[in-house]
């Protein structure tokens, strides 16, 4: 009685999984070099993995609300967010929508922001949401891969380093001269003994 009833709710698991449309999978990452140091240059890229299928994207970010540390230089769109889609794309977002549900057989990347750090801003993470919402789920940008500025090391610092590398230099090759040489001092030693002998 228990094997019977066993499979048949795997039997009825299976007529189910059949039966029932697959939902849509959407797995969608960042890349890009995201930290720098003011006045650098610096770019985040949208990325649909491989097996991810899209029937509708909004990538609407608010690029104003960081626009005092992000310099907005550019966003670019890739044929593989284009193509088979319709909607409208703006100057830094898009909304779109695919008649036919697109499926990525390799990890495509969608678009890229990229803008530049103000000389005057401050060092620290910047809040930047790129607002992606792929069918009714909300994409969110993880901490490590979002925008940061770099502290500018400070000129002592730089000198200090310098120095240090020269000391070590120095260091390294008297060294390797006094190996040296008590290596001639050994060996003459030794060809002193071979003559004495």
């Amino acid at each position: 009685m228990t094997f019977t009833s066993g499979l048949a709710r795997r039997l009825a698991a299976v007529v189910l999984a059949v039966a029932l449309p697959a939902a849509a999978h959407a797995e969608i990452i960042f890349g890009g070099d995201t930290k720098g140091l003011p006045g650098e240059v610096v770019e985040l890229s949208v990325i649909a993995r491989s097996g991810t299928v899209l029937e509708a994207i909004d990538i609407v970010p608010d690029t104003d609300a960081v626009a005092d540390v992000l310099q907005f230089l550019g966003f670019d769109t890739t044929p593989a967010l284009l193509e088979n889609s319709s909607g409208p794309c703006a100057a830094s977002g898009c909304a779109l929508f695919y008649v036919e549900p697109k499926v990525f057989a390799a990890d495509e990347m969608l678009a890229r922001w990229r803008f530049r750090i103000a000389d005057s801003a401050p060092v620290g993470p910047v809040p930047f949401d790129p607002n992606i919402v792929v069918g009714e789920d909300v994409v969110s940008l993880p901490a490590a891969a979002g925008f940061e500025v770099l502290a500018i090391p400070e000129p002592g610092t730089g000198w200090l380093l310098l120095v240090g590398g020269a000391a070590l230099a120095a260091f390294i090759a008297l060294t390797r001269r006094s190996r040296s040489n008590v290596r001639h001092r050994d060996f003459a030693q030794s060809r002193c003994r071979i003559a004495a002998s």
